[in-house]
């Protein structure tokens, strides 16, 4: 993932995403130190400063009064709206937590932010889907070069019409109460929610209704699980994850009694449990949530650490959502991509008397 980022020229943006999110993953008071402070993480809003970043061209620069909306294809009624169209819409306002499809266990290509804008069903309503449409394709503004992608391609991906229709899907508009940062998707982006971000298509111009699977290069070469076998099936659904957000790798701990702070996300589904296992081996132990879990948004835990003695500690977090379905220990060996990394987050710290 990261090679491929570098090689795309985005490796700068990317990794401040990385950083700034291992930093300061939640919105915490003035002055919070996630290094040094011993209080309950409470909040679960990234900074928009600090959310991660992952294009794969150039942020494209667009006039709002220049800008339009299209949905077309398979509706009764094509519609063309402006970006004060969209504004003058009744709108919602969700927190939701986006994650990069190769972010890497415990790395910072996740953030959560509170979006604002509409439920895509909403508009699909009222042009009027048609008897047959299965797929909705969601056509962004950027295009380019690099990354071995044909000229001339526009990021593109589609969704299943059922999930298009879910309220969750949005149209947003806004992020944490201000307008899309361009390097977000401003004027308008999708939302899909509990998918990973690569389905939350940046810079949205044209919603395409569909009965044909869609075959762009996105869909097909890219964001694809591939086994040993050859096959090939398209990535979707977020999987369970769970990072530390203290103490950081590396760091040294001088007290006997330390507060680990984490948060832990299922996409579609709900976390249901937060473990820690010490220098792996023993059982795991069970940490506390710091609210109650929701779907699409990720959860804060803690857990009161005890150190024993002073020494060098690893330290896993895993997570299991509501069915039953843990971060596995390993990377599954038929897989030959690199995509749905969720094997747990190991640290190393030193605990100095």
């Amino acid at each position: 993932m990261l090679a491929v980022v570098a090689t795309s020229g985005l490796a700068s943006s990317y990794l401040r995403g990385q950083l700034g999110s291992l930093r300061a993953g939640t919105a915490l008071s003035p002055g919070f130190d996630a290094a040094s402070s011993n209080e309950t993480v409470k909040g679960v809003v990234t900074p928009n400063i600090d959310f991660f970043i992952r294009n794969h061209f150039r942020t494209p620069s667009i006039s709002e009064e220049k800008w339009n909306l299209e949905i077309s294809g398979m509706v009764a009624k094509p519609l063309k709206l402006s970006y004060s169209d969209l504004l003058l819409t009744s709108s919602v306002r969700r927190p939701l937590t986006l994650e990069c499809a190769g972010n890497l266990s415990g790395w910072g290509g996740v953030s959560t932010a509170v979006w604002s804008g509409l439920p895509l069903e909403v508009l699909l309503k009222q042009a009027g889907v048609q008897a047959g449409a299965t797929t909705v394709v969601f056509h962004g503004a950027d295009s380019g070069e690099g990354e071995g992608v044909p000229p001339g391609i526009h990021f593109a991906r589609a969704i299943p019409l059922e999930k298009a229709m879910d309220p969750s899907t949005l149209l947003a508009y806004e992020m944490n109460g201000a307008p899309l940062p361009p390097e977000h998707g401003f004027p308008l982006r999708a939302l899909v929610s509990g998918w990973y971000g690569m389905d939350s298509v940046k810079w949205l111009t044209h919603v395409e209704v569909s009965q044909e699977a869609f075959k762009g290069y996105f869909q097909q070469e890219r964001y694809v699980a591939v086994k040993s076998n050859g096959e090939r099936q398209t990535i979707t659904r977020m999987r369970v994850n769970s990072k530390f957000l203290r103490p950081l790798n590396d760091e040294e701990i001088r007290v006997k009694a330390y507060r680990i702070e984490g948060v832990a996300w299922a996409g579609e589904g709900k976390v249901s449990k937060v473990e820690l296992r010490f220098d792996g081996d023993g059982a795991w132990q069970p940490a506390v949530l710091g609210e109650s879990p929701v779907a699409m948004v990720w959860t804060p835990w803690s857990y009161a650490w005890s150190i024993p003695r002073p020494g060098q500690y690893t330290i896993e977090v895993r997570a299991t959502d509501g069915e039953g379905n843990s971060q596995p220990l390993v990377r599954d060996p038929d897989r030959k991509d690199d995509y749905e990394l969720n094997t747990p987050h190991r640290i190393s710290v030193s605990a100095r008397s």
